[in-house]
């Protein structure tokens, strides 16, 4: 049986998750990463966080194939399964802490966690160190972690990959790529955990239509927009998410 339940949603509610979609597709489809970032925290306002966790994963998964299939001709192989490898070690304990935590406390975690993602985003640092076997696998153990915690497996691996003098179409293709292999082993821990079932099939049923358009239409922006200048709102649309979900907000809503 699944660990939850599907929620009555009212107008609201529904309208929440609807613009947190829509947000998520475009940013994904544009940067190759980032929908965790809007949709998770946002959802959890309105639904239980484990519920938002998994019903993006399954919107992500059905509307992000495509993608992943286009991708697959333009990526560097070698950096990209070894940073699968060392995310398939570490969703395990990400789906664990998943599952076991508060609902309450797993909000406060998400948000402050996309925050400070944000902040290192914006601030320009990136990981200049050597792109060592060692370094790739421990980048892709934080990126599966936080992948099962919250399906925030990109932005790690983005500054990861960010640090190199590579051009920004193969970033780009090597994150599409390691987010889609990842997707599979968290698929996997998410269905053991007892998260995928009825509750989160109906949820993705109803968004992902909007997700696949709003995808699409970041995609097709993709080399046509000031990179700095989408990048920033993007980041900016992300900060604006964590902090509307924090729990303290529920005092006054």
């Amino acid at each position: 049986m699944s660990l939850l339940a599907l929620p009555s949603l009212g107008g609201g509610e529904l309208a929440v998750l609807i613009i947190a979609a829509g947000l998520a597709g475009l940013v994904r489809g544009f940067s190759g990463f980032g929908a965790a970032m809007i949709f998770v925290p946002l959802a959890s306002v309105v639904v239980d966080p484990r519920l938002g966790v998994v019903t993006l994963f399954l919107i992500d998964l059905t509307m992000g194939l495509p993608m992943f299939v286009r991708a697959l001709r333009y990526c560097a192989w070698r950096p990209v399964l070894l940073l699968w490898s060392g995310a398939a070690l570490a969703v395990p304990l990400g789906s664990y802490l998943l599952v076991t935590m508060d609902a309450v406390q797993l909000r406060w975690v998400l948000a402050l966690i996309i925050l400070g993602l944000v902040a290192l985003l914006l601030s320009g640092w990136r990981y200049h160190g050597k792109p060592s076997v060692p370094a790739t696998l421990g980048v892709g153990g934080l990126a599966g972690a936080m992948g099962g915690l919250a399906g925030l497996s990109g932005p790690p691996v983005i500054l990861f990959l960010l640090g190199g003098q590579v051009a920004s179409t193969l970033v780009r293709a090597n994150m599409i790529v390691f987010l889609g292999l990842t997707s599979l082993t968290s698929g996997s821990a998410f269905y053991w955990r007892g998260l995928i079932g009825p509750p989160a099939l109906s949820l993705a049923a109803v968004l992902v239509p909007l997700y696949g358009v709003s995808l699409w239409l970041g995609a097709h922006c993709f080399g046509k927009s000031n990179e700095k200048i989408y990048r920033g709102a993007a980041l900016s649309i992300c900060a604006a998410a964590a902090l509307l979900s924090l729990p303290l907000w529920d005092l006054f809503w």
